[in-house]
């Protein structure tokens, strides 16, 4: 086996989205790691490896979590660790799982994510670490007054009004309505005029418009294709992905160094890494069948569609406005509801829209299910486009 191995997902699993006050992050990857390696049926003295994607480990007040993940899960002594990358974490896992696979280090690898809100005094506290504590953080800048300048620009440059982006929000909750996992299932539906109507956070965002931070977690169990009919009739296989990372600094967004041709209403860190990703897995964005994108403020469900080549410049907002992401559209995106409807339990986020791909891909997505699909993308952000993750999976 070599780097030219494919490498196929064989289970997975994911708890309930919500605010478990009683419930340890321990007993949440439980939940998550078994039902995967229950849904590849594999024993656990068969993972040989692992990484745990975390954002904030303070919150938990636990450091060292992949030794006491692997304790907790039964896994020891086995090589799992622990990364964080803000909400890219159990995304880049993935990464390290893919390549460990394809250089023939292991053979069996889970990969999980948590997280632990509902511990924290609030949702800013976990988050204002994703922005550079010495030259950002003192301005008073939030990532939320950075979406917000995202958006400004887009609207700005584009011409666009605020209209398209409640879409987005309206539109996952269409999706998170149908997916039992998702923090705003049984909720009802929310229309346009009510996300632009709900109070503003930092203008032109509205609440409503913002992910749903909450507790939760997901994990995939990842083999060698060349194993995956042992496990799954059913194996998807990761045949493309990248990180790139890009600029913290607010300043620089603006004018990104060596790519100058991209400002804040582009996501430039997402364009470099699916150069690499869609190299990697032979395809074009028409190939596509459906997306699942970083949508933790509507705005930036836009700016990631365009990086991934499936809307042109400018045109991701009246695409999304015309339905072309809905159920039946050109791209469905965040089928599962995404980080507004589904939840945004940071560290499992990466790995969520992952879950959520396998089942779109097996059929066992319920009413969301999409027709046929073949070809998905993932495309997982830290700190406000300071990371990219991007991840193409295929069924066939």
């Amino acid at each position: 086996m070599g780097l030219d191995e494919r490498v196929a997902i064989v289970g997975v699993g994911i708890t309930k989205h919500s605010f478990f006050p009683k419930w340890s992050w321990k007993e949440m990857i439980v939940e998550s790691c078994y039902e995967a390696l229950n849904d590849a049926g594999m024993d656990p003295e068969e993972i040989e490896m692992g990484f745990l994607g975390n954002t904030a480990p303070e919150i938990e007040e636990q450091q060292n979590m992949g030794a006491v993940a692997a304790d907790a899960l039964g896994l020891s002594p086995s090589g799992f660790a622990q990364i964080v990358s803000a909400c890219a974490g159990s995304a880049v896992g993935l990464l390290y799982a893919t390549q460990g696979i394809k250089s023939g280090l292991c053979r069996r690898m889970l990969c999980v994510g948590v997280e632990k809100i509902s511990d924290a005094m609030s949702t800013a506290e976990v988050l204002l670490g994703n922005l550079d504590v010495e030259f950002e953080y003192p301005l008073g800048y939030d990532y939320i007054d950075i979406m917000a300048l995202m958006q400004t620009r887009y609207m700005q440059k584009y011409k666009v009004s605020e209209e398209p982006f409640a879409q987005v929000a309206s539109q996952n909750r269409w999706y998170a309505l149908r997916n039992p996992k998702a923090i705003d299932y049984g909720r009802g539906e929310l229309s346009t005029s009510e996300v632009l109507e709900s109070p503003v956070i930092s203008w032109p965002i509205t609440a409503a418009a913002c992910s749903r931070a909450c507790d939760g977690s997901s994990a995939v169990v990842v083999v060698p294709a060349s194993d995956a009919k042992k496990y799954t009739d059913t194996p998807i296989y990761v045949d493309g992905i990248s990180l790139k990372t890009g600029p913290t600094y607010v300043g620089n967004k603006f004018r990104y160094p060596r790519i100058e041709e991209f400002d804040i209403s582009e996501a430039a860190t997402t364009v470099a890494a699916v150069k690499e990703a869609y190299k990697e897995a032979n395809i074009t964005p028409a190939e596509i069948d459906f997306a699942q994108v970083h949508d933790c403020f509507t705005i930036n469900a836009i700016v990631q569609l365009e990086a991934l080549g499936i809307f042109g410049f400018g045109e991701g907002a009246l695409a999304v406005d015309s339905g072309e992401t809905a159920l039946g559209g050109r791209c469905p995106t965040c089928t599962d509801g995404g980080r507004i409807g589904l939840g945004h339990p940071t560290g499992a986020t990466g790995l969520n829209m992952v879950v959520e791909s396998v089942l779109q891909m097996r059929e066992q997505a319920g009413e969301r299910q999409l027709k046929n699909p073949d070809v998905g993308v993932c495309q997982t952000m830290g700190g406000s486009n300071a990371a990219s993750v991007v991840t193409v999976l295929r069924r066939h």
